[in-house]
This record gives C-alpha cells, structure tokens and sequence, in this order.
C-alpha cells in the first residue's frame, strides 16, 4: 500500500489561485482606473472654476474702473493670462484648433478663442454632439437687448461666464 502524503500544491490548486490573483489584480487596477479619472476630472473642473472666479473679477474690475467698452477684450484674450500661473500641463497658445499636445494638457486655441483641455484618461466622458474628446471652453458675454434703434449695438454689459463650446457629461 502506498500513500502519498503530499506536501505541496498540485497543479490545478495552483492554476486556480493564479487565476484569482489575476482576477483581483484586474478589479483593482480597473478601481485605480476609474478613481485615477475621477480625480483628473476634479482637478479640470477646479481649474475651470478658478477661471471662471477669476473672470468674473476681472469684468468686476474693468467696470469699476469705468472700462465697460473694453469689457468686450474678455473674449479675445486667453483667461490663463488672468491666473498668477498656469495650471499644471498648459502647453501655450496655438494659431490651430486641434494642436498635437500630450493628453492631460490644457493650452489656448487663439484661432477659435477657446480655452481647450485634452484628458488623459476618458472612459467615462461622454460627449453630446462632437468627435473629437477634447473639452473646449469659451468666454462669453451676455448684454442687455438693445433698443430697435440702435440695430448692430448691445446694450449695457450683463455678465460674462466661461462656457462649455460642447456640452459633455463626465461620469
């Protein structure tokens, strides 16, 4: 009679916990994945909210100082200009609307007047209507109707906001 007191592991224990590692190890990369990204779009979204804060005293300052006609500059100029310093991975101004810059990385389109941001990581953004996934934002002006005589005029500055050219959804 002879038994075998084995020692070790056989081959199937072996591939059966070498196919639950692997499994875990893709649970937890796809976490780190989706928390990587949750965290790029918090960080873009802060930026953006800076901006806008920043915008609004800038127009704040400029009708304060009786500057209303040149309130109109808001929307030509780049609004990182307005920042103490740039936002991690800005990449400058360009003349073209969809420059070859690394993914993460903000930079000014001057062509189109728009503020553009590039993600790194976009599984879970979902645009409405557009082809390339690159988040676009604008300065916009609102001012008061103008009165029918005054045809090709606006009326007095309202407000100014920074506005998403696509809308988009991100989770």
């Amino acid at each position: 009679m002879s038994s075998r007191g084995g020692v070790g592991f056989t081959l199937i224990e072996l591939v059966v916990v070498i196919c639950l590692v692997a499994i875990f190890i893709k649970v937890a990369l796809d976490r780190l994945l989706f928390y990587q990204e949750g965290a790029e779009k918090a960080a873009m979204e802060q930026t953006v909210a800076i901006i806008r804060s920043v915008l609004q005293l800038r127009a704040a300052e400029m009708l304060l100082h009786g500057g209303e006609r040149n309130v109109e500059l808001l929307a030509k100029t780049n609004p990182i200009g307005w920042l103490i310093e740039p936002p991690s991975g800005y990449r400058g101004e360009f003349l073209a609307a969809n420059v070859e810059v690394p993914r993460g990385s903000w930079y000014f389109d001057a062509s189109d007047k728009e503020l553009v941001y590039v993600p790194n990581l976009d599984a879970h953004l979902i645009f409405v209507s557009a082809s390339s996934k690159r988040l676009r934002f604008r300065v916009e002006l609102d001012f008061e109707p103008a009165g029918h005589d005054d045809v090709g005029k606006h009326g007095a500055f309202e407000g100014a906001r920074l506005a998403a050219v696509t809308p988009y959804r991100w989770f």
